[in-house]
């Protein structure tokens, strides 16, 4: 009879321990970890004649206790509690950023290929996503997969992206940059599972053994474990941005306005643009355009530097400056003259009063050099002439009809004339 009935209970907690840890659910593959802190005991009811309370644990979830027949009615207010704790889901943090830059551009002038540097989607979470579109005449890298422009792409945290273009002089905005701009997204959210739950009542009790977790006369029915589900999720636009092209601008004799303008791949080495020079030749300027400069008075010379950004570059129109004698001035190369009128005095040749030829800049406001005025003098087998200079000027017209200058803005090759008077018999001269 003893036997009979120890089995008979044996079996009967063998079944509350079955419906028990059916009621609990499975164990989570995360480590459990155990856990305090403080539980409400709130109200009661009557279901069949049978006592039921109500406790609220962490505030969000509310689990029903039952008293076996008999026992005292639990008091209202806070007990504490002690749980096995496991934690699911990707956890982390919802931070989203980007590692590295795509500049600077590497250019290689053998394909006509710009490639960008790697750049790298990074975020506090796994469960996170960088989605963007292949810009349009790019291919977009992801680590070792290769996407034609128009394609759609979501990148992993970790991965690398890179771009590259064939004609990267026909790219980007009016700078030549080109974006790679999407909407990032981590999901960072975790689950929190609470079991094996044990409510300690507040105060002293008789000293009565407790019976899963209460105490004698309290009992846990249709239990399962409490989940609690933290969301934390954030959506940004990331944006990687690189230079493929430059404008180089070409100014030519102080214009205000490029004669010329071209693209070119960002990193590329300069060379000049042929259409350039024609576009910036003024007719009739020898010996003409001289070179292009990094400055606007053309000192610094544009000589095979890396175009990293636009930029302008300045060049000047180089004419030449000649002195002459009008055919109408006395004074000729073939002229025999000399300082004075004795025949043993020094001989003066022409040449030799006239400046040197020069080359002026296209613009110039050229001061005409001065030589002297004289006199000297010529003789013609008969008597001395006397040859002077009535002024100090130059004049534009070969005839030397026109008004003396000290000064001619060149916009083309350039003669101006001198003008000498010779007297036509001692004492007169002939104007």
């Amino acid at each position: 009879m003893l036997c009979a009935e120890r089995w008979a209970r044996l079996a009967v907690i063998a079944l509350f321990c079955a419906v028990f840890l059916l009621c609990a659910g499975p164990a989570s593959s995360a480590a459990a970890e155990r856990v305090a802190g403080r539980a409400f005991v709130g109200g009661s009811w009557m279901v069949g004649g049978q006592s039921y309370f109500s406790v609220t644990i962490l505030g969000h979830s509310t689990v029903g206790w039952c008293m076996n027949r008999g026992a005292a009615e639990p008091l209202q207010g806070w007990y504490a509690f002690s749980a096995d704790r496991t934690i699911s889901g990707p956890g982390g943090s919802t931070d989203l950023w980007l590692e590295g830059s795509f500049e600077p551009v590497a250019y290689d002038a053998q394909s006509g290929m710009s490639y960008t540097q790697d750049i790298v989607f990074m975020a506090g979470t796994e469960n996170a996503r960088w989605d963007v579109t292949a810009p349009a005449g790019c291919t977009l890298h992801v680590n070792d997969r290769s996407y034609p422009a128009g394609t759609a792409v979501s990148v992993a945290p970790g991965q690398r992206v890179s771009l590259s273009a064939l004609d990267p002089a026909s790219l980007g905005n009016a700078e030549g940059v080109v974006s790679l701009a999407g909407s990032a997204h981590a999901d960072a959210t975790t689950v929190e599972t609470y079991r094996n739950i044990v409510i300690t009542p507040p105060g002293a009790w008789d000293g009565v053994s407790y019976a899963y977790g209460l105490p004698a006369g309290y009992q846990r029915v249709g239990v399962g474990p409490i989940t609690i589900e933290r969301p934390r999720s954030a959506t940004v636009v990331l944006d990687a941005a690189a230079r493929f092209s430059a404008t180089v601008r070409y100014f030519v004799d102080g214009e205000r306005e490029p004669c010329f303008s071209e693209r070119v791949p960002a990193q590329s080495t300069f060379q000049p643009a042929p259409a350039a020079a024609l576009a910036a030749r003024k007719p009739n300027c020898t010996p003409g355009l001289d070179a292009w400069y990094l400055d606007r008075p053309c000192r610094n010379l544009a000589d095979a530097f890396v175009v990293s950004e636009s930029i302008d570059v300045y060049g000047q129109n180089l004419a030449t400056l000649s002195y002459a004698p009008s055919p109408a001035s006395g004074f000729q190369h073939e002229t025999i003259a000399r300082k004075d009128p004795r025949p043993d005095a020094d001989l003066v040749s022409l040449s030799s009063t006239l400046p040197s030829s020069r080359i002026v800049a296209w613009g110039t406001q050229a001061a005409l050099a001065r030589t002297s005025t004289g006199p000297l003098y010529e003789h013609d087998g008969d008597r001395w002439r006397t040859l002077r200079r009535p002024d100090d000027g130059w004049h534009l017209a070969e005839s030397a009809l026109d008004d003396a200058i000290g000064s001619v803005r060149i916009e083309q090759d350039l003669t101006v004339y001198d003008y000498w008077t010779k007297s036509t018999f001692d004492g007169v001269l002939d104007w």
